[in-house]
């Protein structure tokens, strides 16, 4: 008989409660399952807000006799951790979720593999036709995914979500996958890898637990530099510097956690070096996403001197008055985006590299 059994049923996403919803849908049958396991003592594991779960597993579970089950109520605000083995065991010891290692253990189990299902629900959000759960086999390509969810524009890219947490761009769509994410992201040509990759990292600095310096410093520096890359302040070293620290951070962090983001970040790099790559070398985001390599215009052809972006800009960066086209002074220009909402003439338009011609100072409207 085993010592214990592990059931993990914190979601990984808050997008994403895929094995929550499950558990709901399957309290006997995960029961059943827990039952045949035969195990001294064993242990749910649920988002705070479950109580309610919580009162229905434990009356359930007084109809099996030789379940010893306790479930227990954790801090959901971040789920990455509660998948470590090392971490879990703590939770089951009253003491703080903190990984130690990255090593596997057979009695935890999330609730997919509990019950030994050959099916993987997962939420998919980005440029498709209908974000939300699809049903997939675990064993499959991304072509496949693609598929079901219908790209809107034209595909670029994919991540999945963790603990897989992998970018795959064109040339991997055939490649087999063993999908075990509960989230999964597409893009398409108007959203900017290293845009995504941004805010993908900076959710990393919430589930660190900060205990080695490898993972706690390498989350830490891989956001600086990603942050410093989309605030237009990149330098020609930094994906060297980025490849050789999350290289290290793969061997030395003590647990897959913070190795993930990492791995997360030379699969970006792998498929999309040239585009994140032209933010330094050529100070532009081609989908015209981060807002440091963005500026407005106002159109002299559309421009009727109306002074309601005038009026908005809290920063006096528009130059005109009534009958006069308006001019955006791009030194005063935040990148705010409220003249754009503001006029009524669709006169103002967000210019990447390439740049409309406008004039140069205010002038007399033609119309």
């Amino acid at each position: 008989m085993n010592k214990y059994l592990i059931c993990n049923a914190v979601p990984e996403y808050k997008e994403a409660p895929v094995s929550i919803d499950i558990l709901k849908k399957n309290t006997s049958q995960v029961l059943e399952a827990i039952n045949s396991k035969k195990a001294e003592a064993s242990y749910i594991i649920l988002d705070q807000k479950e109580k309610e779960l919580k009162l229905k597993l434990e009356s359930e579970a007084e109809n099996y006799l030789d379940i010893n089950l306790k479930v227990i109520l954790v801090d959901g605000s971040f789920g990455f951790v509660y998948r470590n083995s090392s971490a879990i065991l703590k939770v089951i010891e009253g003491e703080k979720p903190l990984p130690s290692s990255k090593e596997k253990k057979e009695s935890v189990y999330t609730v997919e593999e509990l019950l030994n299902s050959e099916l993987k629900n997962v939420y998919i959000d980005g440029s498709v036709k209908k974000k939300g759960k699809y049903t997939f086999n675990k064993k499959l390509s991304a072509r496949e995914i693609l598929a079901e969810a219908y790209v809107k524009g034209t595909f670029k890219g994919m991540y999945l979500g963790y603990p897989m947490a992998v970018f795959l761009g064109e040339a991997d769509l055939d490649k087999e996958l063993e999908l075990t994410t509960d989230c999964i992201f597409i893009f398409d040509e108007t959203d900017c890898i290293l845009d995504k990759l941004k805010n993908i990292a900076e959710g990393y600095t919430k589930e660190s637990c900060g205990r080695c310096a490898f993972g706690f410093e390498g989350v830490t520096q891989i956001n600086m530099i990603i942050s410093d890359i989309s605030q237009k302040k990149g330098k020609t070293s930094d994906i060297a510097l980025l490849l050789d620290l999350c290289s290290e951070m793969k061997n030395q962090v003590l647990c897959e956690v913070d190795a993930t983001l990492a791995s997360t970040v030379i699969s970006a790099m792998n498929n999309f070096k040239d585009e994140i790559e032209e933010h330094i070398t050529k100070k532009a985001c081609k989908a015209g996403v981060c807002s440091k390599f963005i500026t407005y215009h106002i159109l002299a052809d559309k421009c009727i001197g109306c002074t309601d972006c005038v009026d908005e800009c809290d920063d006096d960066a528009i130059l005109g008055k009534k009958k006069f086209i308006h001019v955006i002074d791009q030194g005063e220009c935040t990148q705010c985006g409220k003249c754009v909402e503001a006029c009524d003439e669709e006169a103002i338009v967000k210019a990447g590299a390439i740049k409309p011609r406008c004039p140069q100072k205010p002038i007399p409207c033609k119309r």
